[in-house]
Protein backbone atom coordinates (compact mmCIF):
# COMPACT_ATOMS: atom_id res chain seq x y z
CA UNK A 1 0.00 0.00 0.00
CA UNK A 2 2.85 2.39 0.89
CA UNK A 3 4.56 1.59 -2.42
CA UNK A 4 1.35 2.27 -4.34
CA UNK A 5 0.91 5.60 -2.56
CA UNK A 6 4.53 6.53 -3.31
CA UNK A 7 4.13 5.70 -7.00
CA UNK A 8 0.82 7.58 -7.21
CA UNK A 9 2.30 10.64 -5.50
CA UNK A 10 5.30 10.71 -7.84
CA UNK A 11 3.02 10.36 -10.86
CA UNK A 12 0.93 13.28 -9.63
CA UNK A 13 4.02 15.43 -8.95
CA UNK A 14 5.42 14.67 -12.43
CA UNK A 15 2.09 15.57 -14.05
CA UNK A 16 1.76 18.80 -12.05
CA UNK A 17 5.34 19.90 -12.76
CA UNK A 18 4.99 19.22 -16.49
CA UNK A 19 1.65 21.03 -16.55
CA UNK A 20 3.24 24.05 -14.87
CA UNK A 21 6.12 23.97 -17.35
CA UNK A 22 3.84 23.85 -20.36
CA UNK A 23 1.40 26.41 -18.97
CA UNK A 24 1.65 29.64 -20.90
CA UNK A 25 3.14 27.86 -23.91
CA UNK A 26 1.51 26.56 -27.04
CA UNK A 27 2.51 22.89 -27.17
CA UNK A 28 2.15 22.80 -30.94
CA UNK A 29 3.84 26.11 -31.70
CA UNK A 30 6.55 26.14 -29.00
CA UNK A 31 7.62 22.55 -28.46
CA UNK A 32 6.56 20.38 -31.41
CA UNK A 33 8.80 22.16 -34.00
CA UNK A 34 11.81 21.94 -31.69
CA UNK A 35 11.32 18.26 -30.99
CA UNK A 36 10.79 17.64 -34.72
CA UNK A 37 14.15 19.32 -35.21
CA UNK A 38 15.71 16.20 -33.70
CA UNK A 39 15.21 14.66 -37.15
CA UNK A 40 16.38 17.72 -39.06
CA UNK A 41 19.49 18.16 -36.90
CA UNK A 42 20.17 14.45 -37.03
CA UNK A 43 23.94 14.93 -36.54
CA UNK A 44 23.36 16.34 -33.07
CA UNK A 45 20.75 13.67 -32.35
CA UNK A 46 23.18 10.89 -33.23
CA UNK A 47 25.89 12.62 -31.23
CA UNK A 48 23.54 12.80 -28.22
CA UNK A 49 22.68 9.10 -28.48
CA UNK A 50 26.39 8.30 -28.81
CA UNK A 51 27.22 10.39 -25.72
CA UNK A 52 24.49 8.60 -23.78
CA UNK A 53 26.00 5.23 -24.75
CA UNK A 54 29.52 6.42 -23.90
CA UNK A 55 28.20 7.41 -20.48
CA UNK A 56 26.77 3.90 -19.98
CA UNK A 57 29.99 2.29 -21.26
CA UNK A 58 32.14 4.32 -18.87
CA UNK A 59 29.72 3.63 -16.00
CA UNK A 60 30.18 -0.10 -16.64
CA UNK A 61 33.95 0.40 -16.88
CA UNK A 62 33.98 2.28 -13.58
CA UNK A 63 32.05 -0.45 -11.79
CA UNK A 64 34.08 -3.21 -13.42
CA UNK A 65 37.34 -1.66 -12.18
CA UNK A 66 36.06 -1.82 -8.60
CA UNK A 67 34.39 -5.23 -8.95
CA UNK A 68 37.55 -6.87 -10.22
CA UNK A 69 39.16 -6.16 -6.87
CA UNK A 70 36.74 -8.74 -5.42
CA UNK A 71 35.82 -10.83 -8.46
CA UNK A 72 38.90 -10.91 -10.75
CA UNK A 73 37.37 -13.23 -13.37
CA UNK A 74 34.20 -11.25 -14.00
CA UNK A 75 33.96 -10.49 -17.77
CA UNK A 76 33.42 -6.88 -18.79
CA UNK A 77 30.66 -7.84 -21.24
CA UNK A 78 28.56 -9.12 -18.32
CA UNK A 79 28.94 -5.84 -16.45
CA UNK A 80 28.17 -3.82 -19.59
CA UNK A 81 25.03 -5.80 -20.34
CA UNK A 82 23.92 -5.46 -16.71
CA UNK A 83 24.51 -1.70 -16.86
CA UNK A 84 22.49 -1.31 -20.06
CA UNK A 85 19.59 -3.33 -18.64
CA UNK A 86 19.74 -1.31 -15.41
CA UNK A 87 19.26 1.82 -17.54
CA UNK A 88 15.80 0.45 -18.36
CA UNK A 89 14.97 0.17 -14.66
CA UNK A 90 16.41 3.61 -13.95
CA UNK A 91 14.20 5.14 -16.63
CA UNK A 92 11.08 3.14 -15.83
CA UNK A 93 11.42 2.81 -12.07
CA UNK A 94 8.15 3.72 -10.39
CA UNK A 95 9.05 2.20 -7.06
CA UNK A 96 9.15 -1.51 -7.99
CA UNK A 97 12.77 -2.17 -8.91
CA UNK A 98 15.53 0.37 -9.45
CA UNK A 99 18.70 0.08 -11.49
CA UNK A 100 20.90 -0.54 -8.46
CA UNK A 101 18.63 -3.29 -7.15
CA UNK A 102 18.69 -4.98 -10.54
CA UNK A 103 22.49 -4.81 -10.75
CA UNK A 104 22.92 -6.39 -7.34
CA UNK A 105 20.36 -9.14 -8.04
CA UNK A 106 21.70 -9.86 -11.52
CA UNK A 107 25.33 -10.28 -10.50
CA UNK A 108 24.45 -12.06 -7.26
CA UNK A 109 22.72 -14.76 -9.30
CA UNK A 110 25.84 -15.16 -11.43
CA UNK A 111 28.14 -15.05 -8.43
CA UNK A 112 26.52 -16.91 -5.51
CA UNK A 113 27.84 -15.85 -2.13
CA UNK A 114 29.22 -12.56 -3.47
CA UNK A 115 26.26 -10.31 -2.63
CA UNK A 116 28.16 -8.33 0.02
CA UNK A 117 31.24 -7.55 -2.14
CA UNK A 118 28.95 -6.64 -5.06
CA UNK A 119 26.92 -4.29 -2.86
CA UNK A 120 30.03 -2.66 -1.39
CA UNK A 121 31.50 -2.27 -4.87
CA UNK A 122 28.29 -0.53 -5.93
CA UNK A 123 28.54 1.83 -2.95
CA UNK A 124 32.13 2.63 -3.92
CA UNK A 125 30.95 3.09 -7.49
CA UNK A 126 28.53 5.81 -6.36
CA UNK A 127 31.19 7.42 -4.17
CA UNK A 128 33.44 7.83 -7.19
CA UNK A 129 30.51 9.61 -8.82
CA UNK A 130 30.42 12.09 -5.95
CA UNK A 131 34.16 12.72 -6.26
CA UNK A 132 34.02 13.20 -10.03
CA UNK A 133 30.96 15.49 -9.96
CA UNK A 134 32.63 17.64 -7.31
CA UNK A 135 35.80 17.84 -9.41
CA UNK A 136 33.91 18.69 -12.62
CA UNK A 137 31.73 21.31 -10.95
CA UNK A 138 34.65 23.04 -9.24
CA UNK A 139 36.80 23.07 -12.39
CA UNK A 140 33.95 24.50 -14.48
CA UNK A 141 33.16 27.14 -11.85
CA UNK A 142 36.82 28.18 -11.75
CA UNK A 143 36.84 28.40 -15.55
CA UNK A 144 33.87 30.77 -15.34
CA UNK A 145 35.12 32.71 -12.32
CA UNK A 146 35.80 35.85 -14.38
CA UNK A 147 32.09 36.09 -15.18
CA UNK A 148 30.92 35.40 -11.62
CA UNK A 149 29.70 38.96 -11.03
CA UNK A 150 27.61 38.84 -14.22
CA UNK A 151 25.37 36.20 -12.66
CA UNK A 152 22.20 37.08 -10.80
CA UNK A 153 22.14 36.97 -7.01
CA UNK A 154 19.85 33.94 -7.10
CA UNK A 155 22.22 31.97 -9.32
CA UNK A 156 25.25 32.89 -7.22
CA UNK A 157 23.40 31.78 -4.10
CA UNK A 158 22.39 28.51 -5.78
CA UNK A 159 25.94 27.73 -6.90
CA UNK A 160 27.38 28.55 -3.49
CA UNK A 161 24.73 26.39 -1.83
CA UNK A 162 25.45 23.49 -4.18
CA UNK A 163 29.18 23.85 -3.49
CA UNK A 164 28.48 23.69 0.25
CA UNK A 165 26.30 20.61 -0.33
CA UNK A 166 29.14 18.85 -2.18
CA UNK A 167 31.66 19.87 0.46
CA UNK A 168 29.38 18.60 3.22
CA UNK A 169 28.89 15.30 1.41
CA UNK A 170 32.66 14.84 1.12
CA UNK A 171 33.07 15.71 4.82
CA UNK A 172 30.48 13.08 5.77
CA UNK A 173 32.35 10.60 3.55
CA UNK A 174 35.63 11.25 5.36
CA UNK A 175 33.91 11.08 8.75
CA UNK A 176 32.31 7.76 7.82
CA UNK A 177 35.68 6.37 6.77
CA UNK A 178 37.19 7.33 10.13
CA UNK A 179 34.19 5.99 12.06
CA UNK A 180 34.37 2.62 10.32
CA UNK A 181 38.01 2.02 11.29
CA UNK A 182 38.30 -1.25 13.25
CA UNK A 183 40.60 0.36 15.83
CA UNK A 184 37.99 3.01 16.63
CA UNK A 185 35.21 0.42 16.80
CA UNK A 186 37.33 -1.72 19.14
CA UNK A 187 37.95 1.31 21.36
CA UNK A 188 34.22 1.96 21.48
CA UNK A 189 33.57 -1.68 22.43
CA UNK A 190 36.06 -1.45 25.30
CA UNK A 191 34.84 1.95 26.51
CA UNK A 192 31.11 1.29 26.19
CA UNK A 193 30.85 -2.51 26.51
CA UNK A 194 27.18 -2.53 27.49
CA UNK A 195 26.06 -0.28 24.62
CA UNK A 196 28.41 -1.57 21.93
CA UNK A 197 27.85 -5.15 23.04
CA UNK A 198 24.12 -5.08 22.36
CA UNK A 199 23.30 -7.98 19.98
CA UNK A 200 21.76 -5.76 17.31
CA UNK A 201 24.51 -3.16 17.48
CA UNK A 202 27.17 -5.86 17.51
CA UNK A 203 25.88 -7.17 14.18
CA UNK A 204 25.96 -3.68 12.68
CA UNK A 205 29.53 -3.18 13.95
CA UNK A 206 30.58 -6.47 12.38
CA UNK A 207 29.18 -5.41 9.01
CA UNK A 208 30.81 -1.98 9.33
CA UNK A 209 34.16 -3.66 9.95
CA UNK A 210 33.69 -5.84 6.87
CA UNK A 211 32.75 -2.83 4.73
CA UNK A 212 35.78 -0.88 5.94
CA UNK A 213 38.02 -3.83 5.09
CA UNK A 214 36.69 -3.88 1.53
CA UNK A 215 37.10 -0.11 1.25
CA UNK A 216 40.71 -0.36 2.46
CA UNK A 217 41.40 -3.13 -0.05
CA UNK A 218 39.92 -1.28 -3.01
CA UNK A 219 40.98 2.33 -2.43
CA UNK A 220 43.48 2.33 -5.32
CA UNK A 221 40.85 0.95 -7.65
CA UNK A 222 38.44 3.58 -6.36
CA UNK A 223 40.82 6.36 -7.37
CA UNK A 224 41.22 4.83 -10.85
CA UNK A 225 37.45 4.50 -11.14
CA UNK A 226 37.08 8.18 -10.16
CA UNK A 227 39.06 9.20 -13.25
CA UNK A 228 36.77 7.08 -15.43
CA UNK A 229 33.79 8.54 -13.58
CA UNK A 230 34.82 12.06 -14.57
CA UNK A 231 34.65 11.07 -18.22
CA UNK A 232 31.35 9.28 -17.61
CA UNK A 233 29.69 12.37 -16.15
CA UNK A 234 31.12 14.58 -18.86
CA UNK A 235 29.63 12.25 -21.52
CA UNK A 236 26.26 12.21 -19.78
CA UNK A 237 26.20 16.01 -19.48
CA UNK A 238 27.25 16.34 -23.12
CA UNK A 239 24.22 14.31 -24.19
CA UNK A 240 22.12 17.23 -22.92
CA UNK A 241 24.35 19.73 -24.71
CA UNK A 242 23.71 17.76 -27.91
CA UNK A 243 20.01 17.88 -27.05
CA UNK A 244 20.23 21.67 -26.77
CA UNK A 245 21.88 21.96 -30.17
CA UNK A 246 19.50 19.45 -31.72
CA UNK A 247 16.46 21.57 -30.80
CA UNK A 248 18.12 24.73 -32.13
CA UNK A 249 19.36 26.17 -28.83
CA UNK A 250 22.70 27.87 -28.34
CA UNK A 251 24.84 27.92 -25.20
CA UNK A 252 28.47 27.21 -24.43
CA UNK A 253 29.58 23.74 -23.38
CA UNK A 254 30.85 25.29 -20.15
CA UNK A 255 27.40 26.64 -19.27
CA UNK A 256 25.83 23.22 -19.75
CA UNK A 257 28.58 21.51 -17.72
CA UNK A 258 28.02 23.97 -14.88
CA UNK A 259 24.25 23.51 -14.91
CA UNK A 260 24.06 19.73 -15.30
CA UNK A 261 25.44 18.63 -11.88
CA UNK A 262 22.66 20.60 -10.20
CA UNK A 263 20.09 19.40 -12.75
CA UNK A 264 21.14 15.77 -12.27
CA UNK A 265 21.05 16.08 -8.48
CA UNK A 266 17.56 17.60 -8.58
CA UNK A 267 16.31 14.94 -11.02
CA UNK A 268 17.65 12.13 -8.81
CA UNK A 269 15.46 13.21 -5.89
CA UNK A 270 12.55 10.76 -5.37
CA UNK A 271 9.97 13.38 -6.23
CA UNK A 272 8.83 12.37 -9.69
CA UNK A 273 8.97 9.57 -12.22
CA UNK A 274 12.43 9.43 -13.80
CA UNK A 275 12.97 13.06 -12.76
CA UNK A 276 10.40 14.31 -15.27
CA UNK A 277 9.35 17.86 -14.57
CA UNK A 278 12.07 18.46 -11.98
CA UNK A 279 14.83 18.03 -14.56
CA UNK A 280 13.15 20.22 -17.15
CA UNK A 281 12.36 23.04 -14.73
CA UNK A 282 15.88 23.09 -13.26
CA UNK A 283 17.58 22.87 -16.67
CA UNK A 284 15.41 25.61 -18.13
CA UNK A 285 15.96 27.96 -15.16
CA UNK A 286 19.74 27.49 -15.05
CA UNK A 287 20.34 27.88 -18.78
CA UNK A 288 18.07 30.92 -18.86
CA UNK A 289 20.21 32.52 -16.16
CA UNK A 290 23.57 31.40 -17.55
CA UNK A 291 23.09 31.82 -21.29
CA UNK A 292 19.69 33.53 -21.78
CA UNK A 293 18.25 30.39 -23.37
CA UNK A 294 14.47 30.85 -23.93
CA UNK A 295 12.21 28.81 -21.66
CA UNK A 296 10.68 26.69 -24.41
CA UNK A 297 14.12 25.90 -25.82
CA UNK A 298 15.48 24.91 -22.39
CA UNK A 299 12.56 22.58 -21.70
CA UNK A 300 12.80 21.05 -25.18
CA UNK A 301 16.55 20.55 -24.79
CA UNK A 302 16.08 18.79 -21.46
CA UNK A 303 13.43 16.51 -22.95
CA UNK A 304 15.76 15.78 -25.89
CA UNK A 305 18.61 14.81 -23.55
CA UNK A 306 16.23 12.58 -21.63
CA UNK A 307 15.08 10.98 -24.89
CA UNK A 308 18.69 10.19 -25.85
CA UNK A 309 19.18 8.34 -22.57
CA UNK A 310 15.68 6.83 -22.83
CA UNK A 311 16.79 5.25 -26.11
CA UNK A 312 19.35 3.11 -24.29
CA UNK A 313 16.83 2.40 -21.55
CA UNK A 314 14.55 0.92 -24.22
CA UNK A 315 17.48 -1.12 -25.57
CA UNK A 316 18.11 -2.35 -22.04
CA UNK A 317 14.46 -3.30 -21.68
CA UNK A 318 14.65 -5.34 -24.88
CA UNK A 319 17.78 -7.12 -23.62
CA UNK A 320 16.03 -7.84 -20.33
CA UNK A 321 12.92 -9.26 -22.01
CA UNK A 322 15.06 -11.30 -24.38
CA UNK A 323 17.07 -12.80 -21.51
CA UNK A 324 13.88 -13.63 -19.59
CA UNK A 325 12.38 -15.24 -22.70
CA UNK A 326 15.53 -17.30 -23.18
CA UNK A 327 15.48 -18.38 -19.54
CA UNK A 328 11.86 -19.54 -19.86
CA UNK A 329 12.35 -21.23 -23.24
CA UNK A 330 15.46 -23.23 -22.27
CA UNK A 331 13.73 -25.64 -19.86
CA UNK A 332 11.00 -26.33 -22.45
CA UNK A 333 13.65 -27.18 -25.02
CA UNK A 334 15.33 -29.54 -22.57
CA UNK A 335 12.06 -31.28 -21.80
CA UNK A 336 11.43 -31.77 -25.49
Amino acid sequence: MKRLLSISLRLIISAVLLALLFRGHDLIADFAPRLRALLTNWQWTLAGIACAFLSLFLTATRWHIILRGQVPDLPFRVVLRTEIVSAFFNISSVGVVGGDAYKIMSLSRRLPGQAMPISVALVLDHLTGLLSVTFLFMVCMLARAALWHDLSDDLRMLFVGYGIFLGGALAVLVLSWVSFKPSLLEWGSRTFPRTMGHPRLAGIITRMTQVHAVFALLWRRTLSASLVSTGMHAAFFMSFYCGLRAVGGVASVLDVLIAMPIVDTAASLPLSISGLGVRERTFEALLAGLANVPEAVGVSASLAGWIFNLFWGVVGGMLFLRSRHAAISTPKTQCA
